[in-house]
């Protein structure tokens, strides 16, 4: 836990002039506390403290600090100094960060690289957003065939330092093709003579350089890899997405689906700010849009009540209207239950396309269960309770059971048919199915009640 008390300290050392001190107490603390100091700082001061860090602890700090702060972090470099601090960054990140950066900016900065860096970064950021290649690194460890332990040994201690990840050794032949993998653990434990392609795995589980980022975090996670291989149409080795990374991406698609689910348009720039750093005309934004949809959706109720009414006078009708709120309610919330749980099924890949009309029976079957259960519930209390007639009773209880075996039907076709035509399931969010349950259960009662209770025109 961060001690408040260190944070003047640091001001009295910067007002000080104690450069070296203070470069030598943040060296012994982690990035993200470092980071946090910073940010408890006023922009110069924090900017200054930033700016004596060496390199390689700068880049460490630098990946706490939300995008926009980055940025303009960066950008207060002079383009020498940029040039060093992606130099020592994790080749995903520098090609993220670079994306992101002025590109007038970028275009002094870059000169400043090795050709090799540069083309590494251009090949990084050429990559189709949302696919692997744009979140993987090419900062990885590769072995021939041929060699044995103790070279490979040998060859891993002069590499170690300049990679970001040393727990898998990749193994590829003379076109750079992915053959197989050694774990750092099986190295150490093998024979010091033993050959490379004696011991190695061949099966390797691997993605290629143009699918989707999340089936790629979610066999990372799935496997509990601490990597991935990425490959390319002729199957060769052109990087890894890491175990972290890949936690990062599945966190913002939980992050989306969750703000879809809730009737929240996505906003690939704010999503991932904290709850405090989103501008309130932002969310106003994002959420007005859905709103007024849902708003005009939720109107068709109306219409479909005054027909009842001004169709059929008869005198139970204010006494079925008390229960409307009740019924719409269940229903809502029975549409909405089931919606998420089918949107999770299929973001786990536990519910397949061709499975559509076996989730959809399994959920019907669910919802007579739930229906039974709280029809018979309602008849009980709204005769005793609420003193009304048996006829009354049993038409809310008759409703109540039907509208929950409707709500599930539709709350599992409904995202079922999206991901059928290519639409995100999740866009098909609770508010929506709960609006859709409303009116479709509003027809459903007062047929039933004029069913029952033998109203006429």
């Amino acid at each position: 836990m961060r001690n408040p008390l260190l944070v003047p300290d640091l001001r009295e050392l910067i007002q000080a002039g104690e450069d070296d001190v203070l470069r030598d107490f943040l060296e012994d603390q982690h990035p993200g506390r470092v980071a946090e100091f910073i940010e408890d700082l006023p922009d110069g001061e924090g900017d200054a403290v930033f700016r004596i860090l060496e390199p390689r602890e700068r880049a460490e700090v630098l990946s706490y600090f939300d995008n926009d702060e980055q940025n303009r972090l960066v950008e207060a470099m002079p383009p020498k100094e940029a040039a060093e601090l992606l130099r020592v960054m994790s080749h995903d990140e520098r090609a993220a960060l670079v994306n992101r950066l002025d590109e007038d900016y970028v275009d002094e900065v870059l000169p400043n690289l090795a050709q090799a860096e540069r083309e590494d970064i251009r090949r990084l950021t050429s990559y189709e957003p949302g696919t692997a290649g744009a979140v993987m690194t090419t900062d990885y460890v590769t072995l021939p065939p041929h060699i044995t332990v103790r070279e490979a040994l040998e060859r891993l201690r002069h590499e170690a330092p300049d990679r970001e990840t040393i727990y898998y050794c990749y193994v590829v032949d003379h076109n750079r093709r992915l053959i197989g993998f050694v774990s750092l653990k099986r190295l150490i434990l093998a024979r010091r003579s033993a050959v490379i392609e004696e011991i190695m795995q061949e099966d390797v589980i691997h993605a290629k350089v143009d699918d989707d980022q999340e089936p790629v975090a979610r066999t990372i996670d799935k496997y509990d890899l601490l990597a991935l291989p990425i490959v390319d149409a002729d199957n060769k080795l052109v990087g890894i997405v890491t175990h972290d990374d890949a936690m990062d991406i599945l966190r913002r698609e939980q992050t989306e689906d969750m703000l879809k689910f809730g009737g929240v348009a996505p906003d690939p720039e704010s999503d991932t700010l904290p709850y405090w750093q989103s501008h309130v005309v932002t969310v106003v934004r994002r959420r007005i849009k859905w709103l007024m949809l849902l708003f005009m959706a939720e109107n068709l109720t109306t219409p479909v009540q005054q027909h009842f009414q001004w169709t059929y006078g008869d005198a139970n009708i204010p006494a079925l209207a008390l229960f409307i709120p009740l019924l719409t309610g269940t229903g809502g919330n029975a549409g909405s239950q089931t919606v998420g749980t089918v949107i999770r099924g299929m973001a786990l890949g536990e519910i397949k396309l061709a499975q559509a009309l076996w989730v959809v029976a399994r959920e019907w079957m669910t919802g007579l269960c739930l229906g039974l259960i709280l029809g018979l519930t309602a008849l009980l209390y709204i005769h005793w309770w609420r003193h009304l007639p048996w006829n009354v009773s049993m038409v809310v209880a008759l409703a109540m059971f039907c509208v929950c075996m409707w709500a599930n039907v539709i709350g599992s076709l409904v995202p079922l048919a999206a991901r059928r035509v290519g639409i995100d399931p999740a866009v098909v969010s609770a508010p929506f199915i709960s609006t859709l349950v409303d009116a479709t259960g509003m027809v459903i009662y007062f047929t039933i009640a004029i069913t029952l209770l033998g109203l006429r025109k």
